[in-house]
């Protein structure tokens, strides 16, 4: 992070050039010209007011002056994540030591035991707690190692951001009760929705919940954290099995309302602990990118809504891609018989039913999972998966119950982004946010008209020819890049 910035040293006010090199901050006439200061902010007080920042050693401070709270928020956002970046790589090599002595003292007491062969039995099972001790402190040291790097939204100079195309997301006063229900729709739409595909229907706007279909389908990444637990874990079985608990955690969050169709090409991005890209390809598929610092996951949705007996059907084929950094392995995921049944839909209890199953390649060998009536079973070498779509377990050998997912009631955070978006984002829908603030009427109004509305442009996925794909159940959109640079020079 580096720029030219007003400072006020002593009652001197004067411009500087400043560059936030790891936690210290170095300043110089011009750039180029030799540093003729620097603070290290890991001892420094470092407080934000109205557009400056204060910065205190107790032997001299700095106020940083800057034109407008929005620059400000991006500097001093550098700052504090460069201080957390230092502050756990400390911790980092506490916990590598930790897990070196642990790892010396476990090989030599199993070797002690192994030379007595009435203890053998002690040795295997000293063994295999050993291992799963050990497997548990890879995933902390991981996790730690991945919270120590930079941040994916590298802290640029603020000149380097134009707003050419992008712009803030929307200020919506979020209403404090959003309309449920409140008549029996069915009589209103069903000779328009009886057999039709359901997203080419103007239904009433009390049939929708207020996020679209991208948004949802990002729900997904609630649970990434499984998949990087994943990418640490040795035993390729438990890999597996965490990979379904991950695929299985999708199903936790249901809507019970329609959501919100989106536009073609219209796009919704999560910046977080990882990037996450998605697009509305065409009007009944989406396709998806995210990454990390320990994997890539990418892949397709295509769905189709319907209604018959009162009873809402969404049918879903998923074809999805798992690529581990730490060892360059790459899962291939799909489903191709995926129901999902909401019963009563039009009452004020609706009941959610799930068909279906997935299919992991991996090298060739498959490994397959069930949910019949919203109960899940499969194999996986030694463990045995049971459960539904609000806990997943795995039992193995020695019946030790393993926790694969466990639903969390958190409301999912959806606001987590740049801070300057493209038009196309679901955030800007004008229909979305009547809704948000209560505004129903408006936002049938809105809703309607987009019907009319032209799709967006810019499509950020290619679709990957029939000849390039070995596998008939994969259907392939690739990421093309470049979204998340757009927004610099």
């Amino acid at each position: 992070m580096e720029g030219l910035l007003n400072c006020q040293i002593g009652f001197s006010t004067q411009k500087y050039y400043f560059i936030l090199h790891d936690s210290v901050l170095l300043y110089c006439k011009k750039k180029g010209n030799r540093v003729i200061g620097q603070i290290h902010l890991s001892i420094a007080k470092v407080e934000k007011r109205e557009c400056q920042i204060n910065i205190t050693t107790g032997i001299e401070k700095l106020i940083l002056l800057f034109e407008n709270n929005f620059e400000k928020d991006v500097w001093f956002d550098c700052i504090q994540k460069q201080n957390q970046k230092l502050h756990l790589e400390d911790e980092l090599e506490k916990v590598r030591s930790l897990q070196y002595q642990f790892e010396s003292t476990l090989k030599f007491v199993n070797k002690t035991i192994e030379q007595n062969p009435n203890l053998n039995s002690y040795s295997e099972r000293l063994q295999s707690y050993g291992s799963t001790f050990i497997d548990k402190l890879s995933e902390i040291v991981d996790l730690l190692y991945q919270s120590a790097q930079p941040e994916f939204q590298s802290c640029q100079s603020i000149n380097s951001i134009h707003t050419q195309s992008l712009k803030p997301a929307p200020q919506i006063k979020k209403s404090q009760k959003l309309k449920q229900q409140q008549y029996n729709v069915w009589g209103t739409v069903k000779h328009q929705i009886l057999n039709n595909n359901i997203y080419q229907m103007k239904l009433p706007i009390y049939l929708h919940q207020p996020s679209t279909m991208l948004q949802q389908v990002a729900t997904q990444m609630k649970y990434i954290s499984i998949l990087d637990r994943a990418s640490s874990i040795r035993d390729p079985d438990f890999k597996i099995a965490l990979i379904f608990g991950f695929l299985i955690s999708q199903y936790s969050a249901i809507p019970k309302l329609l959501p919100l169709p989106s536009k073609i090409n219209e796009t919704f991005e999560i910046v977080d602990t990882y990037k996450y890209l998605s697009q509305q390809i065409n009007e009944n598929a989406i396709a998806f990118f995210a990454t990390s610092p320990s994997l890539d996951y990418n892949g397709q949705i295509e769905y189709k809504f319907s209604f018959d007996n009162l009873i809402l059907d969404i049918n879903l084929v998923k074809s999805l891609f798992i690529s581990f950094k730490k060892n360059l392995d790459t899962y291939k995921i799909y489903s191709t018989n995926h129901l999902i049944s909401v019963k009563n839909l039009v009452t004020q209890k609706p009941e959610i039913v799930i068909e279906g199953n997935f299919i992991i390649d991996f090298k060739g060998t498959k490994h397959e999972i069930e949910i019949r009536s919203n109960q899940i079973k499969a194999i996986v070498g030694q463990f045995s998966i049971s459960g539904t779509t609000d806990k997943l377990i795995a039992n193995n050998y020695y019946n030790e119950e393993l926790i694969l997912f466990q639903k969390d009631e958190k409301e999912f955070e959806f606001n987590k982004h740049n801070p300057l978006l493209p038009p196309s984002d679901s955030r800007f829908r004008p229909d979305l946010i009547s809704m948000l603030e209560g505004n129903y009427y408006e936002a049938q109004q809105e809703k309607d008209k987009m019907l009319f509305e032209g799709e967006f442009q810019q499509s950020w996925f290619n679709p990957v020819q029939a000849d390039q794909i070995i596998n008939s159940n994969e259907k392939r959109y690739d990421y093309k890049g470049g979204y998340f640079t757009q927004s610099i020079q």
